[in-house]
């Protein structure tokens, strides 16, 4: 299984994969769902939407032949981790909103 293996040698492997971690508006999200509906290509592995996040009534999200990653493009230093730890902490501690919180009903 897998979006990779649907292109790999064992399955005919002439159907590529399309991976997009560069900018959303450069493919089409209508017409990305008609090449795999056609199996012009044979799986998406994708980082970055048209629209972002992702809406949950996407069809991307419904396809077993689409891989959908979370567009984390920020460097973490160690050296910065200790001072956000600690604000976080104190932040938890007084009942405030932590920095750089997840927002799972966004999808990041």
């Amino acid at each position: 299984g897998g979006a990779l293996a649907a292109a790999s040698r064992e399955n005919g492997g002439r159907r590529p994969v399309l991976i997009n971690v560069g900018r959303g508006d450069v493919v089409d999200d209508a017409s990305l769902l008609e090449a795999l509906e056609k199996e012009y290509l044979s799986a998406a592995i994708l980082d970055v939407f048209g629209t972002e996040p992702l809406p949950k009534t996407s069809p991307l999200w419904d396809r077993d032949d689409v891989v959908v990653s979370p567009h984390v493009s920020g460097v973490t230093r160690a050296e910065d981790v200790p001072e956000v730890f600690l604000e976080n902490y104190r932040r938890y501690i007084n009942g405030e909103e932590l920095l750089y919180g997840v927002d799972w009903s966004k999808g990041y």
